[in-house]
């Protein structure tokens, strides 16, 4: 895997333009994967995910491929930096405690009209998280929820506007199934992923 940084230059109209509609950025971060036109789906081919960081211009991307941020406009980042990550189920058991950083849209499907119902209570949400953690082989033991704003976007005109509602965990975790965790970690966590939702950051907890 690889993660990358992103410094946005957001003196810049056009990049502020694009961080208000979630459907465009997304856009724009595909843009440094090979031959996004011809694949169905390239975000879910390579495991793109990305999270604009609370109060900054900056943008962490994961990915199964080495991106080009080459490929994005002249003047749309300010700094880029992208490092080799090595993660494996032997080493996540080995060393299982972690802080953790999730932005993610929590959320359920109406049984009876089919429509995605986001969460908006604290309690809602932790109680998602954890149920995440039970299907994904990891366990809460520090959790905080810090408020996030929606994210909106529109695909084209006339057709109807994206919103999903967010919030921002972090705290600490242990890892109780690793094989499971890793896959959560390349695969994301819930809904929204194509709309910076859903990467799992980790660090190892120093002692």
């Amino acid at each position: 895997m690889y993660l990358s940084k992103l410094l946005l230059n957001s003196q810049k109209t056009f990049v502020l333009r694009e961080l208000g509609n979630a459907h465009k950025f997304h856009q724009r971060i595909m843009q440094a994967f090979p031959d996004e036109d011809s694949r169905d789906r390239p975000r879910e081919d390579w495991h793109v995910l990305f999270r604009q960081e609370p109060d900054s211009d900056v943008v962490l991307v994961q990915s199964e491929i080495e991106p080009d941020w080459t490929k994005l406009p002249d003047l749309y980042l300010r700094h880029y930096a992208i490092k080799a990550m090595s993660l494996t189920a032997e080493s996540l058991s080995a060393s299982p405690i972690f802080q953790f950083r999730l932005r993610a849209n929590p959320s359920k499907r109406d049984n009876k009209t089919k429509k995605i119902i986001g969460f908006y209570h604290r309690s809602d949400q932790l109680a998602w998280l954890e149920r995440q953690g039970d299907r994904c082989g990891f366990r809460l033991l520090n959790p905080d929820v810090i408020p996030s704003p929606s994210v909106f976007g529109i695909k084209k005109k006339g057709t109807a506007p994206i919103r999903i509602t967010t919030a921002l965990f972090q705290g600490v975790l242990e890892v109780t199934a690793s094989e499971l965790f890793l896959s959560a970690v390349q695969l994301g966590l819930g809904r929204g992923k194509s709309y910076g939702c859903g990467l799992l950051s980790l660090a190892r907890i120093r002692t």
